[in-house]
């Protein structure tokens, strides 16, 4: 048996990897890049935009220095692709495929510092086949404008550490808080730098120094707009965050809600992938915790982990939540795992495996309309049928001559005033005030809109109170399911509501 002290003195990198020479690996990666980017610059026309892109994009039609839901980096960014390419899909999701494309540069640079060129063309690689980065690369969401902030910030830490020069570290600041204005989960990656400096010996002194005193400053000033906007709005941020926490009035102990939190982790990953990513953590943590390479890759991920894994012991956040982790967490999965294939080969066709099943689930993903799955089993639902959810609508608008459009929820209301031929503005009934992004905004006034249409996908619910209010009078003018290649997709009703 082997000496477990031998495990605590072993390089994380092995020799043989750590070359960075040649100019040809660097051209390799910049061409695979490229490809992806041009087909994805291609490919994002191709689908419409799921019900959190469209309301996104309500957001950008207001701009402000911040929103109920998120920070205002995802709002801005829109609005700048829609003045250069207009209100379309392309316009909403041209900085989406720019910033992944970003992303995986980031990554690369990152493995190629830390672990050589060949791990850092398979980290590459990598990032571009996982489901969750792959399929998420197309859509304009928070977490293009995260993930690529956090791999900025690790590489311009990672710069900030062995240079000691105080520009790096207040850049920190900045990249760190324009990703918290994008999520607020980026703020997390503070964590990760402070845990980092307090692991490793030689940067220990840095806890408390005007470097760190100069990066906390910078970054308390690129978060200002949230700061500014909580203020005046009576801080809904403290609000939504405690509501998304799923800690209501207590914190209960669920384990099972933990597993379902481990286990959508490695679904997303592809679940050979997502197994393979806890053994090199765990591998890692206890066979190459002295290495410095290796406890700075672990100090931006498990602390992430850890974080949204306490939380799931009560309930279980969504999959998306913990991505940031995924930046480090590729490159200890790529230099781990080929590690272990050099050293003993048969793991190589599990590993191959691992690569082939998530390239087959993103390339599956890209297109699923083949499968001709029952509409509750399909992954890309959310973006599938608005076309013909927006023809109802509007078939109902010219017969009806109603001037007003509610939705029962931001995601068709978002939707119909994205897809709708004027792109008319759209309201929903009367909620409490902070409830969501639309109970900011100033709503319709009755006066002037004898008829309106409410459109619903709860058809068996009872209408709201405050629509009845405001509209005694509703019925049913259209019931249909939304369609897709000829499949049912989400079921709707249209009520035509009378002011009198």
């Amino acid at each position: 048996m082997t000496d477990p002290s031998e495990h605590t003195t072993a390089p994380f990198i092995a020799p043989e990897d750590r070359s960075n020479r040649g100019f040809w690996p660097l051209l390799l990666a910049a061409a695979i890049l490229a490809s992806l980017t041009l087909f994805r610059l291609w490919y994002i026309t191709h689908i419409e935009l799921v019900p959190d892109e469209a309301y996104y994009w309500v957001w950008s039609k207001h701009l402000a220095a911040s929103y109920r839901d998120k920070g205002p980096a995802i709002a801005w960014v829109i609005a700048l692709g829609n003045y250069g390419f207009g209100n379309t899909v392309f316009g909403v999701r041209f900085f989406a495929v720019l910033l992944s494309a970003g992303t995986s540069w980031q990554i690369y640079v990152l493995a190629r510092r830390l672990a050589g060129n060949r791990n850092a063309l398979w980290c590459l690689i990598l990032a571009n086949l996982i489901p969750l980065l792959a399929v998420g690369s197309l859509l304009m969401t928070i977490d293009v404008l995260s993930l690529f902030c956090w791999a900025w910030g690790m590489n311009v830490f990672w710069n900030a550490i062995h240079t000691r020069k105080l520009w790096l570290w207040i850049a920190l600041g900045l990249i760190v808080g324009l990703g918290f204005l994008a999520k607020f989960t980026n703020g997390l990656q503070l964590l990760c730098i402070v845990a980092f400096l307090c692991w490793s010996k030689p940067h220990r002194s840095l806890v408390f120094s005007k470097f760190t005193v100069a990066m906390g400053i910078a970054f308390g000033m690129a978060i200002l707009p949230i700061v500014w906007w909580n203020i005046q709005t009576g801080w809904i941020h403290a609000a939504a965050l405690h509501s998304r926490s799923g800690v209501e009035s207590s914190f209960h102990i669920r384990p099972l809600e933990l597993l379902h939190f481990i286990g959508g982790q490695i679904l997303v990953l592809s679940p050979l992938i997502g197994l393979g990513l806890i053994a090199a953590l765990v591998g890692t943590c206890w066979k190459y915790h002295r290495d410095l390479q290796a406890r700075f890759l672990l100090c931006h991920c498990l602390p992430v982990y850890a974080v949204f894994g306490f939380f799931s012991l009560n309930h279980a956040g969504k999959e998306n939540w913990a991505a940031p982790a995924l930046i480090a967490g590729i490159v200890v999965l790529t230099v781990f795992w080929r590690r272990i294939a050099a050293t003993n080969p048969r793991w190589r066709r599990w590993i191959g495996a691992a690569l082939g099943l998530a390239c087959l689930a993103t390339v599956v993903l890209h297109n699923t309309d083949y499968l001709h799955l029952p509409s509750k089993y399909e992954p890309l639902r959310r973006a599938q049928g608005w076309s013909d959810f927006t023809e109802h609508v509007q078939r109902a608008r010219t017969e009806h001559n109603a001037t007003l459009l509610i939705g029962n929820h931001y995601s068709q209301a978002s939707m119909m005033q994205f897809y709708l031929p004027d792109q008319p503005t759209t309201y929903l009934p009367e909620q409490p005030y902070g409830q969501n992004q639309f109970t900011l905004w100033p709503s319709y006034q009755i006066n002037e809109h004898p008829l309106a249409l409410f459109v619903t996908d709860k058809p068996d619910d009872l209408l709201p109170e405050s629509l009845l209010r405001d509209y005694p009078k509703c019925e049913v003018v259209d019931d249909f399911w939304s369609q897709h290649q000829g499949r049912d997709m989400t079921h709707f009703k249209i009520y035509l509501c009378h002011r009198n």
